[in-house]
């Protein structure tokens, strides 16, 4: 069983096409606790639904909440060039900073920033796209966006190595 973190527009799309249920059913799914809050709708087709993501997958155990310290956030801060510290949203932070201290865990996003971010982090090998994590779960289904798609994800992931090559 793989151990997942997810970010909060992960789990909005995973929602969205109905895949997400499946994901926590056949594996342990963590979410940063900002990520968590952030999550309160979804759209399938035309129609939005509200959810309290709390109460229906957190307090039922579905999704395991992970939480980081003040300190281990500006730790990863102070390990960001200043161009991604503008740019990532406090679920993201707290997302990279849980990665960074859960060595067992593999991060999915789709989030251009937090994927540039992974090689500041030495964790460009700790990160997932949408695809790839469906795909290796048996669940890869059409209606993905663009920024669900490996090539997507290996672009972002490039552009970090390079700017973490040139002292961004």
């Amino acid at each position: 069983m793989k151990l997942w973190l997810v970010d909060a527009d992960i789990v909005i799309d995973f929602l969205s096409l109905d895949v997400f249920d499946k994901l926590v059913t056949n594996h342990q799914v963590y979410v940063a606790s900002v990520a968590a809050d952030e999550v309160k709708f979804f759209k399938r087709g035309r129609v939005k639904y509200e959810i309290d993501f709390r109460k229906k997958y957190v307090a039922t155990n579905s999704v395991k909440e992970l939480s980081a310290s003040s300190e281990e956030t500006k730790e990863i801060f102070s390990k960001l060039p200043p161009i991604f510290r503008d740019t990532l949203d406090p679920g993201e932070l707290e997302s990279l900073a849980v990665l960074f201290r859960e060595h067992e865990l593999t991060f999915c996003t789709c989030d251009a920033a937090a994927i540039r971010a992974l090689p500041f982090l030495d964790l460009p090998h700790r990160g997932i796209s949408a695809e790839n994590l469906l795909k290796s779960s048996g669940f890869l289904k059409s209606g993905l966006k663009p920024r669900h798609t490996e090539q997507y994800f290996k672009a972002n992931l490039e552009i970090g190595l390079r700017g973490k090559i040139y002292s961004f």
